[in-house]
């Protein structure tokens, strides 16, 4: 991993507290335990931290018992920007395969995350803080000033009745109906959103609906039968070039 800043600590961590200089900002036991014993940093060492809104900030690392530590932010290293991004909507999958999605749906700089129920979703539940978990933990990794909007898991005409009509709305047409990516991506696209269906694909009722939307158009993304977080990524992934190349 390539740092995005030459004063930044190696290790990097989110708080939830404002950052300013000489005031000091308490880590709970979870995160004294990890900044101890799993970055084994001591009394006295530098972390990175950031909160979405103040930037980032080197921050002394100050143990106040065996289980607890302060932080004191020292220096601003970076400024807060804005980081908006895609939406991504999918129908869950598995759960070690739900974590590789989200972790990687962040590293490519998702600003919202949010899982679907269609007629064919097979997983019924979804513990909204574990992918909160793992998106944190992939916005530490990667260098991300803030994290991603963890969605309310909802049925499929619940999103659409409340959908933006100025973001595009892309969903994988597994029929055949839908335009090449690469070329569905490209034009004058300002906010946008991709939905990856199930296993299986939408039914038929659920293409209907989606067809039916002014401000949703069908992608086809490639001949091969792909599972919902390759889908999810490939179609992230495509996004991202056009538009850096654009």
């Amino acid at each position: 991993m390539t740092s995005t800043s030459s004063n930044s600590a190696a290790a990097r961590i989110w708080v939830n507290s404002g950052l300013v200089a000489g005031e000091s900002i308490s880590a709970g036991t979870s995160q004294s335990h990890y900044l101890r014993h799993v970055l084994r940093i001591g009394d006295g060492g530098l972390v990175a931290v950031f909160n979405g809104t103040d930037g980032e900030w080197l921050a002394q690392v100050r143990f106040v018992s065996r289980k607890l530590c302060k932080l004191d932010p020292v220096q601003l290293v970076r400024p807060q920007v804005s980081e908006n991004g895609p939406w991504l909507l999918f129908a869950p999958v598995k759960k070690y395969r739900l974590d590789f999605l989200v972790q990687k749906a962040v590293e490519l700089g998702v600003e919202l995350i949010r899982p679907v129920r269609t007629r064919r979703t097979i997983v019924k539940r979804i513990k909204e803080e574990r992918l909160l978990a793992n998106a944190t933990e992939a916005a530490e990794q990667c260098g991300r000033l803030t994290l991603p909007k963890i969605a309310q898991f909802s049925a499929l005409p619940d999103v659409i009745a409340s959908w933006p009509s100025n973001r595009t709305l892309f969903w994988g047409d597994e029929s055949g109906g839908g335009v090449p990516a690469l070329k569905g991506f490209r034009g004058n696209i300002t906010q946008a959103a991709f939905l990856i269906g199930p296993e299986g694909g939408f039914e038929c009722c659920e293409r209907k609906l989606l067809r039916a939307q002014p401000f949703a158009k069908a992608i086809d993304l490639g001949p091969r039968i792909l599972r919902s977080d390759t889908a999810g990524l490939m179609a992230l992934s495509l996004w991202q070039g056009v538009r850096s190349a654009s």
